[in-house]
């Protein structure tokens, strides 16, 4: 069993419900992230601490005997650093460089290989169509942000392959959740709905959009790392849906009858259009099993949003993934 986790990006959407998942079943979980303003209310061990401050980075690891470490911190999604790439590069793909060397060296402290679970995205597979799109599915994707994933994961299986990281890599789909405050459009026509407005967007009808419930995928997270001796070290994670943005749409008027949301036909021009990720093998290797449909999502998050809007409760304000932002 994995005594002590590092979570890197520990105070963003998926980091900080990692560290409170494992700190509630009693584990012991050190969090590093650029800020650590909500995360250090869930463990004495969080440490403020910039990506690329490599020295710091491994001497936290060894005095505190790190024996595992989830890797969400980097930039969270193509919609930022798109203004400077090489910065957003530097960030996620050296930062996962220094990752991957901790776990390497620790497990050569410990005399037991160090898990690895690096947080990669959807993004990777580019634009493609067909659906059960699985882990064996070639890569296509033209956008920087993907490629900053692409380059973590060859980093992550190649320090696995050579040096004995007992990595795995994890190909999450569109998270969503009371804490992420990037670009969410089922956020926006929520809120919107919720104050009063319109929304109008230029794009979106009948256009997929694999969005996952942030519960699910700590689940995913937390099964890949306790799994033991894996047969794969890549995987995807969503919902096992693939919804369109205006049957989205339907259930946020279903559930909020004030909503006024209209979409023109076409797609995001900021995403890919990708069909359904297969989670076969997370299901067959890991036991993961997604259990929030988008329908009780999005009244969670209605629920959320009415709670942040009344002043009655704040879980965060940090971005997803992490606040190592550009």
């Amino acid at each position: 069993m994995v005594e002590t986790t590092l979570v890197t990006g520990a105070n963003g959407l998926i980091g900080y419900e990692v560290v409170k998942r494992l700190v509630a079943a009693g584990r012991r979980v050190v969090a590093v992230d650029r800020s650590i303003t909500e995360v250090a209310s869930l463990t004495p061990d969080a440490h403020a601490l910039e990506i690329g401050d490599t020295h710091r980075l491994h001497e936290i690891a060894n005095r505190y005997g790190v024996d595992a470490i989830v890797h969400c911190g980097g930039v969270s999604g193509p919609m930022l650093g798109r203004d400077n790439p090489a910065a957003l590069f530097e960030i996620n793909v050296g930062g996962t460089l220094d990752v991957a060397e901790v776990a390497r060296q620790r497990g050569l402290l410990s005399g037991t290989p160090c898990r690895l679970i690096f947080c990669s995205s959807l993004t990777v597979y580019g634009s493609q169509e067909q659906d059960d799109i699985g882990e064996a599915t070639p890569l296509l994707t033209r956008q920087c942000y993907a490629s900053s994933k692409v380059a973590g994961e060859a980093i992550a299986l190649s320090y696995a392959a050579e040096h004995g990281v007992d990595a795995i890599v994890l190909r999450i789909a569109g998270v969503y959740g009371p804490r992420r405050r990037t670009a969410c459009v089922l956020r926006q026509m929520i809120t919107d709905a919720l104050e009063g407005r319109a929304t109008d967007l230029p794009f979106g009808e009948g256009f997929p959009r694999q969005w996952v419930y942030v519960d699910d995928i700590i689940d995913g997270i937390l099964l890949a790392l306790e799994v033991r001796a894996p047969q794969m070290r890549v995987f995807n994670l969503s919902a096992g849906e693939n919804p369109t943005i205006d049957q989205a749409a339907a259930l946020i008027r279903a559930a909020l009858p004030q909503a006024r949301i209209t979409l023109a036909p076409g797609a995001d021009p900021e995403d890919v259009t990708l069909g359904r990720l297969s989670i076969a093998a997370a299901a067959r290797h890991l036991g993961y099993a997604p259990k929030v449909t988008l329908k009780s999502g999005i009244q969670r998050l209605i629920q959320s949003i009415q709670n942040d809007l009344a002043g009655v409760s704040s879980t965060g304000t940090t971005d997803e993934e992490g606040d190592l932002k550009t």
